[in-house]
């Protein structure tokens, strides 16, 4: 299934439209921050919000402000999930959308970037933020690029 669209709805829930236009709900928990659609068409991801009073600062927090330890990834018609604690601060594909990206760390510190497989959600790479400096990094891992990878 080639995928045209993904978007949250006002009840926070996933819909994914495909290239005939077909609109599928594909969550139904109303907790989700943000989806994004992958250049290739092929996959659709979000992050899924924390139970309320866990903001990535710690205090408590509105809806949209609550941090996130998990990542959906939608691919093929099924669904997989990657986790990191304490927080996935960012999360993009590479790749076209064959590889998926996350940043995973505290809130003000130094965390860990790590990539993963988008078929098979394997991880594939890692950089430790505090240890390896932005321009020895690999182009997957360059925080201040975090895109699609085309």
């Amino acid at each position: 299934m080639s995928i045209k669209d993904a978007y949250l709805d006002k009840a926070n829930n996933v819909h994914i439209v495909d290239t005939d236009g077909q609109d599928a709900q594909v969550t139904t928990t109303g907790n989700i921050l943000d989806v994004k659609k992958s250049t290739d068409g092929a996959t659709v991801a979000w992050r899924v919000a924390d139970a309320q009073g866990s903001a990535p600062d710690g205090s408590d927090a509105d809806f949209a402000n609550r941090g996130s330890h998990q990542v959906v990834v939608y691919r093929g018609g099924k669904t997989g999930s990657i986790e990191c604690m304490p927080f996935i601060r960012d999360y993009w594909f590479w790749k076209r959308g064959t590889r998926i990206g996350i940043d995973c760390g505290g809130m003000h510190f130094a965390g860990t970037e790590i990539l993963y497989d988008s078929s098979t959600l394997k991880q594939i790479d890692s950089v430790d933020d505090v240890t390896v400096p932005m321009e020895k990094r690999p182009e997957w891992s360059n925080s201040s690029l975090h895109f699609s990878g085309d």
